[in-house]
């Protein structure tokens, strides 16, 4: 998994891109082209590269895009996660896209100086996203 490039987020500008939400599907599409780039095209400002191409350059957009996978980059190593996602190989993981769309609405925090998920809060979210599982 690359970390993400977060250098431009200083934690005093946080709080303006914490309650701003990333469209999921915009979301999706995001971190669908970050975790399928070739490991060799890995920059440190990939993720940023990215989100500005994708939202029309340094938007407030771009930006809460680039804090959510932040979050969702340190989310992953959460426990509790360890049922959504498959590792592929050592640098790669499969992620269901409803959580990846959660992660564009799901509430932030600031921990440790750095935006983070509620990890409860996200699998909620999350649940928004997921087909009817069946008729009550």
């Amino acid at each position: 998994m690359n970390e993400p490039d977060t250098s431009p987020l200083a934690v005093d500008g946080l709080e303006r891109y914490l309650r701003l939400h990333v469209p999921p599907e915009e979301m999706v599409k995001y971190i669908q082209d970050l975790m399928t780039l070739p490991h060799a095209d890995i920059q440190p400002t990939s993720a940023m590269t990215l989100a500005q191409k994708q939202w029309g350059g340094d938007t407030p957009l771009a930006r809460a895009a680039l804090l959510r996978w932040g979050a969702l980059n340190m989310a992953f190593k959460d426990k509790r996660l360890e049922t959504w996602t498959v590792v592929r190989d050592r640098e790669r993981i499969q992620v269901p896209a409803s959580l990846v769309a959660a992660a564009g609405v799901a509430p932030l925090l600031i921990d440790e100086e750095r935006a983070v998920f509620d990890i409860p809060a996200l699998l909620d979210a999350t649940l928004g996203f997921q087909p009817p599982a069946g008729r009550a």
